[in-house]
């Protein structure tokens, strides 16, 4: 019955934390490409959803991809320099409460093994962007070098994601469904599947001395 109680209250929490990112993700998208600016820094310097859930919305409402794209990647920018030049501290207690140390410890040993690569490892999975973007920056990696794998990291996976939304927008909803079912769904699962085989790779790597891989 303890145990019960506890699982009621713990569903709660969650449920009350999700109406509130559902009420905070919403209050920006209805400012449109002003809101998704603000929201990617806060993304970037933050732990909360990607932007991509933005990008639907916009698209649909014939926004050109590649704005949309661009707009998300310049915000991601700065929000790294906000990280990288007022936020990476050992002691940040925000970073150290909010992300596990699992996630933390994976990402150092990247960033080690990598340096400026980690960052575009790191893009491409679904993990927190602003785990190795604060490692990064805690490291005090070369600035040019840091903000120029952000924007490239970031500004490859938002140009392919718009231009994919871009390509189906005009598409019938019956065509839609049967793409999502039978092309978009399989695809998915393999990218999450693949994104995860790629990431312990590169992890196994990491752990592996430097000349005996």
């Amino acid at each position: 019955m303890h145990g019960f109680r506890l699982l009621n209250v713990e569903n709660n929490i969650l449920d009350i934390i999700g109406r509130v990112y559902e009420a905070f993700r919403t209050f920006w998208e209805s400012f449109g490409e002003y809101g998704l600016f603000i929201y990617s820094v806060i993304e970037t310097i933050t732990p909360i959803a990607g932007v991509e859930v933005f990008f639907v919305t916009l698209v649909s409402a014939d926004k050109p991809w590649w704005r949309i794209a661009l707009i998300a990647t310049v915000a991601n920018v700065i929000g790294s320099v906000i990280v990288y030049f007022f936020m990476a501290k050992e002691d940040n207690k925000f970073y150290n409460k909010v992300l596990k140390k699992d996630h933390q410890i994976r990402a150092q040993k990247l960033f080690t093994r990598y340096g400026v690569w980690a960052i575009f490892i790191f893009s491409m999975t679904p993990l927190p962007f602003f785990i190795i973007i604060f490692t990064a920056a805690l490291a005090r990696m070369k600035f040019f070098n840091y903000a120029a794998a952000v924007f490239f990291s970031r500004g490859t996976r938002f140009f392919l994601t718009t231009y994919i939304l871009h390509r189906f927008s005009e598409t019938s909803p019956t065509r839609i469904v049967l793409i999502l079912f039978v092309v978009a769904l399989p695809m998915a699962i393999l990218f999450v599947v693949l994104q995860k085989v790629l990431l312990r790779f590169f992890e196994n790597r990491a752990d592996t001395p430097t000349g005996t891989s």
